[in-house]
């Protein structure tokens, strides 16, 4: 599986000022805060892809090969580091699931520690860089990257970091598992139902145009444009059940409540289940 690190506008990382970082802390990690061990873990990161001239270029995980590299302006790599994933953490929900406990992630996972939960809900984001960082440690993780991705971050312990071999230019492979995370959020949500209809909504519109935009990006020239175009305009399309209590959409005889209906949750959840279960065929 290859994933595509894209920019994530609704992602608002907790500031850390300079006053509470002591920059020459010479402790050790495990006495540190979770925000100064993930600042320093930053601090190390930049410095060192600074050295190998990648610092500021765009980045991509082939995690199937345990690789993730950064490219330059060509779409070649220049650095690359070994890989796993730590855990992903659902946005806006703050569900974390440590990848070991992922059927689709198993496989590229950190070795599992028993005293983390496979899943929990976290208070705030400072909680899943603090986690993350416990395994990354755990494992013998040089550096801890959160890359961020449609509706779901990954954070990924990084090892053995050096110029990449051979500069080849890495394409993307299969979209399989962010449509999945995509999806199973939306779920999510709807089997709480402790969101507004017009958030819901809007997480519905987000997610389609999320895939139709990889259709046209990163997997434009692969066998996935078609299938990623179908995903969003489906969950899309089913948007329109989740329409706010407008006058147009009560006289359209529209369900058009505040609040989401037990009966439209299931209507969607299982409009989604089947796109699960199309997209999870290609997961094995």
């Amino acid at each position: 599986m290859r994933t595509v690190a894209t920019p994530r506008p609704d992602l608002r990382m907790p500031s850390i000022s300079v006053e509470n970082v002591d920059w020459e802390d010479t402790s050790e990690p495990l006495t540190l805060s979770p925000l100064a061990r993930w600042a320093r873990s930053e601090r190390d990161l930049k410095k060192r892809l600074s050295e190998l001239g990648a610092n500021g270029h765009g980045c991509r995980a082939d995690l199937r090969e345990g690789r993730f590299v950064w490219l330059d302006e060509a779409g070649s790599a220049i650095a690359e580091a070994r890989a796993q994933i730590v855990c992903t953490l659902a946005q806006p929900s703050l569900a974390l699931t440590m990848a070991w406990a992922d059927p689709i992630l198993s496989g590229l996972a950190v070795p599992l520690l028993p005293d983390l939960p496979d899943e929990q809900c976290l208070p705030d984001d400072e909680s899943a860089r603090d986690i993350a960082m416990r395994a990354a440690d755990a494992c013998g993780a040089e550096f801890v990257y959160r890359m961020p991705a449609p509706h779901v971050d990954y954070f990924l312990a990084l090892r053995a970091l050096r110029p990449a071999v051979g500069g080849a230019v890495v394409t993307p492979g299969s979209p399989v598992g962010l449509v999945l995370r995509g999806l199973a959020d939306l779920r999510r949500s709807l089997a709480t139902r402790s969101e507004p209809t017009s958030e819901l909504r809007a997480r519905f519109h987000r997610l389609g145009k999320s895939f139709a935009e990889h259709a046209e990006g990163d997997f434009k020239e692969t066998e996935w444009v078609g299938r990623l175009t179908r995903a969003g305009r489906l969950v899309t399309s089913l948007a329109v059940r989740l329409a706010p209590p407008t006058f147009t959409a009560i006289a359209a005889g529209l369900p058009a409540e505040e609040w989401l209906a037990q009966g439209v949750a299931v209507e969607l959840t299982d409009a989604l289940k089947l796109l699960e279960d199309e997209w999870g065929a290609f997961a094995v």
